[in-house]
């Protein structure tokens, strides 16, 4: 039984570590699709494709993110073979029964926690975390990139943020090429937000425009931010 609990940690280890992966790959300017397959491929061992290589081996800050994913992956994988074989008792066909259902049935449980409960709250949390290590001074998440320097994110407003405090109409935020499609204030979604909103520190605004402008918009005074090491 010990050995089915540790296939279910090893599990859902391999789940955050994916997530991790995949939130440190949009942070360095991947689409969310693209950081998810490329996570995925480099924890997994699959391989990427001749333009996947290309833009890891193109910036070194993704270089260092992929060795991190193979060398979890392979441990991640001997943890789960050898948790695998533990768990089926040749001696005994009940107890090899019981232990595969219990790992049928929290396995189960544990996707549907993680992605019906758990899913956003653990991807922002690491998100707040890999932008800070990473100099990223706003937590972000590229939903879709349309031209090059343009696109739709998901940005959590930092703390110390210019905008916090202030509401919507003050921003001006056409004029840099920014447009507000959503807000989401906890579990609530505000789409095409009343212009007197006002913007506080921990909420997720989605954007259309230039990125850079964007994330410039949003960012911290000058000084607020610290200075911890680099991934």
């Amino acid at each position: 039984m010990v050995s089915v609990f540790l296939l279910i940690l090893t599990i859902i280890c391999a789940y955050v570590v994916v997530i991790a992966g995949s939130i440190a790959y949009e942070l360095t300017g991947l689409d969310h699709e693209t950081a998810h397959f490329q996570a995925l491929s480099a924890f997994t061992g699959t391989g990427f494709t001749t333009r996947s290589s290309e833009r890891v081996v193109s910036n070194p800050v993704r270089r260092r993110i992929t060795t991190v994913l193979i060398l979890l992956g392979y441990a991640g994988t001997a943890t789960v073979v050898a948790s695998l074989v533990t768990s089926v008792n040749t001696g005994s066909f009940g107890i090899s029964l019981r232990n595969l259902a219990t790992l049928a049935l929290a396995g189960a449980g544990m996707w549907w926690a993680l992605q019906r409960l758990g899913g956003r709250i653990i991807g922002d949390w690491l998100r707040r975390i890999l932008a800070r290590r990473m100099h990223e001074e706003v937590p972000h998440e590229e939903l879709l990139l349309y031209k090059r320097g343009f696109g739709i994110s998901r940005i959590e407003v930092p703390p110390a943020s210019r905008v916090s405090g202030k509401r919507l109409r003050e921003l001006d935020l056409r004029s840099s090429k920014v447009q507000v499609l959503a807000i989401e204030d906890g579990d609530a979604v505000y789409a095409v937000p009343d212009p007197d909103w006002m913007f506080q520190p921990g909420q997720h605004v989605v954007l259309y425009g230039a990125l850079e402008d964007m994330y410039g918009a949003f960012k911290p005074w000058e000084g607020t931010q610290s200075d911890p090491d680099l991934l």
